[in-house]
């Protein structure tokens, strides 16, 4: 298997996947999407023996390691679903739409 056929057989579908499994704030799904990373530079440096290629893979792991993925700069970060209050009953009740006198 040559260079081209490895990144199209397996590289861009396990990049895709991968960039899936970081979608988000899942510490569980973070640390999957590092080990998927770790087995495609672990199969570009085995297969094609292409050491650029899982340089680049490396990079992108560093990148997201030196982001926060998977740590515990994730459990801090608030979604834009988790702070609303309107038309929720998170805050124990349902609040009224702005402009509206409560009945």
């Amino acid at each position: 298997m040559d260079l081209l056929q490895s990144w199209v057989v397996v590289g861009v579908p396990g990049v895709v996947i991968t960039a899936g499994l970081f979608a988000g704030r899942s510490k569980l799904r973070a640390w999957i999407g590092y080990g998927a990373l770790a087995a495609l530079m672990a199969f570009f440096l085995i297969v094609p023996a292409d050491v650029l290629s899982a340089a680049a893979l490396g990079l992108v792991a560093v990148g997201l390691v030196a982001s926060g993925r998977g740590t515990g700069a994730d459990d801090a970060y608030r979604e834009h679903h988790q702070g609303r209050r309107r038309f929720t009953t998170a805050g124990g009740a349902a609040q009224p739409a702005p402009g509206t006198r409560d009945r």
